[in-house]
Order: structure tokens, then C-alpha cells, then sequence
């Protein structure tokens, strides 16, 4: 099998996503995780793909412009395999917390937090920020190193958004989970019981 990171963008129509998955479809491939995001009315879509080997880089890329041409998409596939070899991971011994930034917009704010983060060996694997009027939000999935405790890197994060009107968060991810996480509970009367799937507030 081979490994590809596709990349997609175009200006957002309905039904790009069905485009690309099926173009990975039609070449046999198989989508081992995706994310998709539409910034200002622009599409942008990442890929994890497998394929069989005889599929090359520019085949598959060639199937996915052919399958979405009404989107004008632009389209790059680049093999996977060989970021892997290029370099040990960042993190190998953390763990995985959620990063939450909140409140007033400045410029530099994410140029800020990021850089603080780097300093104490944090590795950024997703991360989402945007703005409401005067309101900033950021919130992120990163690897605390093993010998850094999560206390210490709020603390930093707090001293550095202190002047700047923002407040920091740090969670361990399975804490988020355990209080976030999506669950069914039922609701109506007994004798008309539905399922549904609500945040949890506790």
C-alpha cells in the first residue's frame, strides 16, 4: 500500500467533499482520516489516504481534479511516507491535552501562544482560532512533553495573555472527553422514547 496527504481547496460549493471521496474511491483508495474546514467562503479539505502502490501521486491527483472539475479545485498529493522517514515525532512521550485561549482580539495573539508553546517542547496537532467582533478564540489539541505538567504551562500562558485581556485553559484530554464528549440520553414520555445526542454540561 501507499500513503498520500492530499490537499484540496476551491471556493465553497455543495458537494466537493463528494467529489474528492469519491475520486479516492475510485482509485481503490481507502480515507484513514480527514479533516475539513470553509475560512471566508474558501474550502479546505486534508486527507490521509491509502492506495494500492501501483497508484502514484499524480494519478490519484488527476482523478480527484477530474472527478471535482466543476469546482476548479486546487488539488496537491504528496507521499506520506516520506515526511514520516524525515524525522523522529515531535512529541514521542506526551500526552495529548486540549489548549483553550479565550478573550480580547490583538494582533500577534496566536504568534504569541504559539511561540510560548514551542519553548516548553509543545507540539501543536490541531488547532482552530477565530474572531467575533472584539472577541478571540483559540482552541487547540497538542503533546505536553512528559516532563511538563500542565500547570506551569497555564500559568505561562496566563502571564503572557494577562496584559493582553486573555485567559488560558489546559485539559487533559481524556477529561475533556469524560466532560464533553457527546452521549445519548432519552427524552419524551415513556410511551414515545427517542434517543437523541446532546452536550454534556457536567
Amino acid at each position: 500500500m501507499q500513503s498520500y496527504i492530499v490537499t484540496v481547496t476551491a471556493v465553497d460549493r455543495v458537494g466537493i467533499v463528494h467529489a474528492v471521496t469519491g475520486a479516492v474511491l475510485d482509485c481503490g483508495g481507502n480515507i484513514v482520516e480527514l479533516s475539513q474546514t470553509v475560512m471566508k467562503d474558501f474550502f479546505t479539505i486534508i486527507l490521509a489516504v491509502e492506495v494500492d502502490a501501483k497508484v502514484t501521486a499524480d494519478a490519484l491527483r488527476r482523478a480527484i481534479v477530474d472527478r471535482g472539475r466543476a469546482f476548479d479545485l486546487t488539488v496537491a498529493v504528496l507521499p506520506a511516507g516520506s515526511f514520516a522517514a524525515a524525522a523522529p515525532p515531535a512529541a514521542p512521550s506526551g500526552e495529548r491535552f486540549i489548549l483553550t485561549v479565550l478573550g480580547a482580539d490583538h494582533p500577534g495573539n496566536i504568534h504569541g501562544i504559539a511561540g510560548r508553546l514551542a519553548a516548553r517542547g509543545v507540539n501543536i496537532v490541531d488547532l482552530h482560532a477565530r474572531t467575533d467582533g472584539p472577541r478571540f478564540s483559540m482552541v487547540m489539541e497538542a503533546f505536553l512533553p512528559a516532563d511538563l505538567s500542565p500547570a506551569p504551562l497555564r500559568d505561562e500562558l496566563e502571564t503572557f495573555g494577562r496584559n493582553l485581556g486573555l485567559e488560558a485553559f489546559v485539559q487533559h484530554e481524556n477529561i475533556f472527553l469524560a466532560t464533553s464528549e457527546p452521549r445519548p440520553v432519552r427524552v419524551g414520555a415513556a410511551s414515545d422514547r427517542r434517543e437523541v445526542v446532546v452536550k454534556s454540561s457536567t
